[in-house]
């Protein structure tokens, strides 16, 4: 599958700056991952339409409780902007 396009918005960058090296790689592959695939995260209900809003939360390491959610949305044609990014300690699935 082609990438689709990809922007932050302004309050990820400022969030992405206050990551650490390490989140901000888990943040990386994330944003690789959902640039192939949009679908991959979860979907807020109730969007505008023809967005949809998603939320992805990955692991900060394979025995770790701690994750980093990305919060985006996708707009078919026009891409993917990724709204905020920020440390989530939760237990996933």
């Amino acid at each position: 599958m082609n990438e689709i396009p990809l922007e932050e918005a302004e309050p990820a960058r400022k969030a992405f700056g206050d990551l650490t090296e390490g989140e901000r790689d888990v943040v990386r592959e994330a944003l690789a991952t959902i640039a192939r695939d949009t679908a991959v995260g979860r979907e807020i209900p109730g969007w505008r339409a023809p967005s949809v809003e998603y939320t992805y939360t990955t692991r900060l390491a394979s025995d770790s409780a701690e994750a980093i959610t990305v919060v985006y949305t996708h707009t078919p044609g026009l891409g993917i902007t990724v709204v905020y990014y920020f440390r989530d300690p939760q237990v996933l699935d």
